[in-house]
This record gives C-alpha cells, structure tokens and sequence, in this order.
C-alpha cells in the first residue's frame, strides 16, 4: 500500500475484511480480498456507477485490496425495516421508487450485468438517493433476476408479517413491468442465502402465496394495514 492508514472500526461483511480507516487525510472504507478473490471487477463497476453520483469514490485499488470513499448516510435497510413495522405505505413507495432508480442506472451503465446479490444493507441512503456500496456480487444477467432476490429480502426482512412489504414490493415489480409469477422461481437461491448464512427464518410457501395474493384485484392493502394497526 502506497501509504500508512488508520483504522477506526469495522463494518459487517459476510465474505471480507472491510474497516473504516483514515487515509490521505480522508475517512476511507478498505476492503481486504480472500486469496481467490479480486478487486478488479469491483472498482471498475465503481468508478462507472460514482461518476453518477450513487456509489463512493475509488480512491486506490491493488490486487488484494479496495478503498474508496466513506459516504455518511442512512442505513437503507433499518428504514426499509422501520416504515413495515409502522406500515408506512408512503416510505415504502418512497424507498422503492429510490432503489428502482439506481437499478435502472446501474443496468444502463453495465447492460448485461446484475448486482447479483440482494442485500439492502449495500445500500446507503444520501441526499434522497439510494447508493450502492458494494458490488461484489457482480455477474452477468438479466434485471428480473435482481429483481427476484431484492424482493426476496424485502418479504423475509419486513417487521410483523409478509404482508408488511406490499407497497414496496408492488413498487418495484410495477417499476420493471413484472409480475409475481415472472420471478418467484428465481426467489430459491435466495430463500436458501438467507436462511443458511443470514439465519433468517423463511416458509417459502407462504412468501409464494402472499406475493401471489398480491396480485389479486380483490386484494385489499389498507385493510389488512388497518387490522395490523389493531392487533
């Protein structure tokens, strides 16, 4: 490393070693790679998607190691996990909507690539933006297949009950002209990611049922709201 740095804590990472760190006169985050894993694919997607203002800045990338920008903001996942537990249908949209946007960015910048890996806890809210931290799990794929797993976890993360993540869920699959159907086979790998290394308890029937019901003309979302309000 071209220059000493500081740590000043860690951050969660399931595969990696990630810490804040002063660098350069900077709050910097470093990711430290496994012997078989490389930065590379990472800071390129990076760099392209920073330009738009919704990832950090790369500031140094070797062969075993990324840093790049610290960005302050709030954590997506805690108020995504704030607006089910007080049913806030308008947080939900508002957070669905903001997600959507940076989807849409990233699959036009890397047309033919996905994140590839659906947890909102890569996501950083700054300056009513949604921004991406991490894109480790970069591959080659279609968007519904992203768009299979985030809603994987906006169901299995949602405080209370399934039914907690309908506007969110109903938001994004309208954003990308998508139905239940067309991505509950793709929910799978997720379901098994997130009851194996997440812990996450998961009835995989009764997702499929509840995401199915959402479909329904008939269903009835201030309803259901209304009797969680009583409960």
């Amino acid at each position: 490393m071209s220059s000493s740095y500081n740590t000043i804590g860690q951050l969660h990472s399931d595969r990696k070693s990630i810490s804040v760190i002063n660098y350069k006169g900077r709050k910097c985050v470093i990711k430290i790679y496994g012997e078989n894993e490389k930065p590379q694919t990472e800071a390129r997607i990076m760099r392209s998607v920073s330009m738009t203002g919704y990832a950090p800045e790369v500031i140094e990338s070797r062969d075993n190691y990324l840093i790049c920008e610290f960005i302050e903001g709030q954590s997506f996942a805690e108020a995504y996990r704030q607006a089910t537990m007080s049913d806030d249908e308008k947080a939900l949209v508002n957070l669905a909507s903001r997600l959507c946007i940076f989807l849409q960015m990233f699959y036009t910048l890397n047309e033919g690539s996905i994140l590839g890996k659906a947890d909102f806890d890569d996501f950083i809210i700054v300056n009513d933006r949604c921004c991406c931290v991490s894109f480790s799990g970069v591959k080659k794929g279609l968007p519904f297949q992203d768009i299979a797993g985030m809603v994987a976890y906006a169901t299995c993360n949602a405080v209370g009950n399934y039914y907690s993540a309908y506007p969110f869920v109903k938001k994004v699959l309208d954003c990308f002209h998508l139905s239940a159907l067309d991505i509950i086979n793709d929910m799978d790998e997720y379901f098994q990611i997130f009851s194996e290394e997440k812990g996450l308890p998961v009835d995989r029937e009764s997702i499929e049922a509840v995401l199915l019901s959402f479909e329904d003309t008939a269903f009835d979302w201030e309803m259901i709201s209304s009797q969680r309000s009583n409960e």
